[in-house]
């Protein structure tokens, strides 16, 4: 009789299983990258990465090995940044300072006017990002800003990479329009 086939897969063996050290020491800097791009300049990538780590210590027991270690911290860095954009939206919605708290960022620039420049950029920008649909956001923060071949961000996100070329395609688009959109609302 032959044996019968699990569906189930294998879990790795403990002694096969990374250890957190070792996988911060890898990818804390990707991580902290990630952070900084998917969740613009009101989040602390530093934050993020210490939370990441803190749920990947937690989740690193069930880690099966099934997907990369980049694939897995890339999902938990996308959740932990998409809770925290949603948080600081409600929090600006019943404060009402969120341009306020954008132009308050420390200056690393010598000159004030240059730092201004560059802020009232970031934040159309991340304005134009933040009315996109989730899906797309991140397909064109990771591919347009981060540099990643399409193949790279098919991977990170669990998609084919047909549609995450469809959904770059979508993004760009999406993201001119609200461009023009913001220019016009600046410029009446």
């Amino acid at each position: 009789m032959a044996p019968s086939v699990t569906t189930q897969p294998k879990a790795l063996a403990s002694s096969e299983r990374p250890e957190l050290g070792a996988i911060y020491r890898a990818h804390a800097q990707t991580v902290a990258r990630w952070a900084a791009r998917l969740g613009g300049p009101l989040l602390d990538p530093e934050d993020v990465v210490q939370e990441v780590f803190l749920i990947a210590q937690r989740l690193l027991p069930g880690f099966r090995g099934e997907a990369q270690v980049t694939t897995w911290l890339f999902r938990i860095t996308r959740n932990v940044v998409r809770h925290r954009r949603r948080r600081a939206r409600l929090w600006r919605l019943l404060r009402g300072a969120g341009d306020e708290a954008a132009r308050q960022l420390p200056s690393q620039r010598p000159s004030p006017l240059e730092d201004l420049e560059r802020l009232e950029a970031q934040a159309t920008v991340y304005r134009a990002l933040d009315a996109m649909s989730e899906k797309y956001r991140t397909a064109f923060v990771l591919f347009e800003m981060e540099g990643l071949s399409g193949q790279e961000v098919a991977a990170l996100m669990g998609q084919r990479v047909s549609t995450i070329w469809v959904w770059l395609h979508r993004a760009r688009a999406q993201f001119l329009k609200e461009l023009e959109r913001i220019e016009l609302k600046a410029n009446p």
